[in-house]
């Protein structure tokens, strides 16, 4: 594979007004003295045309406006889908869907042949770190590649109704990211860094803070608010020294969200403007000037080449352009068109795909019903110049952009084969054949199904439904299959509902149907393992599990689902090993590491537990805190490591106040290091919270340091009369 170099480094905007202040000259030939740091934002779900920089008032971003106002903001970027994955590949690669063939969320992975700005800053000596916070960017997607830390951990985090993706708040992923700022204490000539961090506060379901609700017209503009907000919390932390002015700092979305334009609520569907203009905006004080306003055109694919640019980096093959010239000139760029595409309706909902290009006013739209807008006339691109027969004018510049389109995507396939993109296992790419999106030779099937815009409303019906009680949703979810049999999201909805309304049999026979129209899908077989648990059926939840680890082996759940079997039935060597997988397929799901622990030390192997109480510990803030510290100081008694225990025993403490446990367990541990009086502060605290047995006090051995101690003996009356119960 030749090196394509990508370059990216999406930054920051900050606070203040959309003027443009007179740009001073700047050389962009000159390479910088020391490699400049770089810092990516990206605020998922974005649309440009809510950011105060780009002429919204009703916006709250005074951050954003601060970089548009010391920068260069594009005023035409065009993100390449309205999906997160896909969208941040071609940010992070420089190359469209078609090349680095990651075409939606949740179920391709990011080949291993491709090269991320990741990598190539790495190998230029860049301290690498990425902060994401939604599980649709979680590591096992493979977006990771050439990052020192990806920091991906929602343990705690509530799966949202509709989609199941688990996300946190801007404020808890910049809380993390100003940590990790904080251990970069080496001296100014250490390395610099490529620091990337992803925002998902403006993805629906929108629910600001209280005190950016309060500010905001809409709860959508609320979460941009919050956003916003936390950036201002990362500038600050950049500005002493002169970090922020030595730092390449780029902004920008990854898509936008529809708001009911084109009856769609969010995003997916459809590619046009409301989910395809994005906001992005450079700033660099040494090579590009403040408050510039560049027309374009650009796109996601241009930021990677034009940061290594900027970086005095050469860039290798891309699909992206290098703007950094024209950025800094303002002379137009000369991209011949802007590509979109959205392949949801097709994975998801058997319906036709889109492919489309922007190129001056235009909008092209290849769809089983060609759609072509002007938006000089037409910006909300609501009527179709292609309805009915057309003009012979829109007819021939119809023809012209469908031939550009064709130009892309065959571009594409010669970057495709250079990074031997097959960015799917093979049992993925079974179940994308069977779903009818890949033919035998991986290329897209022709266009099929039912237009998206023809869709949309049965799509609303099923998305209305989810949020309705589980009896009403499974009433929608009825009537949608009746019309429309062949929609196997609906069928899937409606088992869920129904299975919600404690009838499995039901669920059962919804889960079969949406199987019997598509027999690969690995999470359909687990709901109907978890009703044959339900059940009690316990081999015929067996041989679920086995078909979702056949088509997705490294399916955590169905791991996990697999030990608990075992497990019940007495077969611990068996679980230990479906453990393990779990382990393997994602080594941050506590669950897994716990549970190992616990069959660790029911065996009495106490080195072993403790070593995977230890890993829980390294990976949890939830749940399982207050067992695995408990556990891991008791761990490290039995192994005769007092002083291992006591900061696993205080932390179970401080996990659960209430408990005693930890605090009779932390005398032990100080009674064994001569710690006497420490002993018996803690012994007459678990006395507080509810220990009383005076037999354990008198038998237990680690407590004999303190047995001829007057405070010891003062307790042992004191509980032996009652008196603290």
């Amino acid at each position: 594979m030749s090196p394509k170099t990508l370059a990216l480094a999406l930054a920051i905007s900050l606070g203040m007004s959309t003027a443009c202040r007179r740009a001073p000259e700047h050389d962009t030939a000159k390479a910088p003295a020391s490699p400049p740091n770089v810092l990516l934002i990206t605020v998922d779900t974005l649309r440009a045309d809510r950011v105060g920089c780009y002429g919204y008032e009703g916006a709250h971003t005074p951050h954003t406006d601060r970089f548009a106002a010391e920068g260069v903001r594009v005023e035409r970027a065009i993100a390449p889908t309205p999906l997160t994955l896909p969208s941040h590949t071609s940010i992070l690669t420089g190359l469209e869907p078609p090349a680095h063939s990651v075409r939606g969320n949740g179920v391709f992975r990011v080949p291993d042949s491709l090269q991320t700005l990741a990598e190539i800053l790495k190998a230029e000596g860049y301290q690498t770190q990425a902060f994401v916070s939604s599980d649709v960017l979680h590591h096992r997607f493979n977006l990771d590649q050439g990052f020192d830390g990806y920091e991906d951990d929602l343990s705690g985090q509530a799966k949202d109704a509709l989609t199941q993706m688990q996300e946190r708040s801007a404020e808890q992923t910049m809380d993390r990211v100003l940590r990790w700022l904080d251990t970069r204490t080496e001296p100014a000539s250490a390395s610099p860094f490529f620091l990337w961090v992803h925002l998902f506060d403006p993805h629906a379901p929108y629910e600001p803070p209280a005190a950016d609700a309060k500010l905001a017209a809409t709860p959508y503009d609320g979460e941009i608010a919050s956003a916003d907000r936390q950036i201002g919390r990362l500038v600050k932390a950049l500005e002493p020294n002169g970090v922020l002015d030595e730092t390449i700092l780029v902004f920008t979305s990854d898509h936008g969200e529809n708001l009911g334009e084109h009856q769609e609520a969010t995003h997916a569907m459809f590619i046009y403007e409301a989910t395809q203009r994005v906001p992005l905006i450079f700033r660099y004080p040494r090579k590009l000037p403040a408050g510039r306003v560049f027309d374009g055109p650009a796109r996601s694919v241009d930021i990677m080449p034009t940061i290594l640019s900027l970086a005095g980096k050469k860039s290798g093959e891309t699909q992206g352009a290098d703007l950094s010239e024209a950025l800094a000139s303002g002379a137009p760029s000369a991209l011949p068109v802007q590509y979109s595409e959205s392949f949801y309706p097709k994975l998801i909902l058997g319906m036709a795909h889109l492919e489309g290009v922007r190129q001056d006013a235009w909008t092209y739209i290849r769809a089983p019903r060609p759609e072509l807008y002007d938006r000089r006339t037409d910006p909300g691109e609501l009527r179709n110049l292609l309805e009915g027969d057309g003009s012979p004018t829109a007819n021939a510049r119809a023809l012209e952009l469908d031939a550009a389109l064709t130009r892309v995507i065959e571009e594409s396939k010669r970057f495709a084969s250079v990074a031997e993109a097959s960015p799917l296992d093979p049992q993925t790419v079974a179940m994308l054949q069977a779903l009818g999106y890949m033919s035998d030779s991986g290329a897209p099937e022709d266009f099929g199904g039912i237009d998206p815009k023809d869709g949309i409303q049965i799509v609303n019906e099923v998305r209305r439904g989810t949020g309705l009680p589980a009896g009403d949703c499974a009433t929608v979810a009825r009537a949608v299959v009746k019309r429309l049999p062949g929609y196997i999201h609906a069928w899937n909805i409606l088992g869920e509902c129904v299975q919600q309304t404690g009838d499995l049999e039901g669920a059962r026979k919804a889960f079969l149907k949406s199987l019997a129209l598509q027999p690969t899908q690995p999470k359909v077989y687990l709901r109907l393992g978890d009703i044959d648990v339900s059940q009690g059926r316990n081999e015929s939840a067996r041989g679920h599990y086995a078909q979702a680890l056949e088509l997705l082996p490294d399916l955590v759940d169905a791991n996990l689902a697999m030990a608990r079997l075992d497990l019940r039935e007495g077969r611990r060597d068996e679980a230990v090993g479906w453990y393990k997988r779990a382990v393997d397929a994602d080594p941050k799901r506590a669950e897994a590491s716990l549970q190992l622990a616990e069959l660790h030390f029911q065996k009495g192997d106490f080195a072993e537990a403790r070593n995977w109480y230890e890993k829980t510990l390294s990976i949890e803030r939830g749940n399982y805190t207050y067992v695995a510290s408990l556990k891991a100081g008791i761990c490290a008694l039995q192994l005769g490591d007092p002083h291992g225990a006591e900061p696993h025993l205080r932390r179970a403490s401080k996990t659960n106040p209430a408990q005693w446990q930890p605090l009779y367990r932390l005398a032990c541990a100080e009674a064994q290091q001569g710690d006497v009086e420490a002993a018996l502060r803690a012994l007459e605290t678990a006395a507080a919270k509810g220990f009383n047995d005076v037999s354990k006090l008198q038998r237990d051995a680690c407590l004999r340091p303190l047995a001829a101690k007057p405070g010891f003996q003062n307790l042992v009356r004191t509980l032996g009369g009652g008196a603290l119960r």
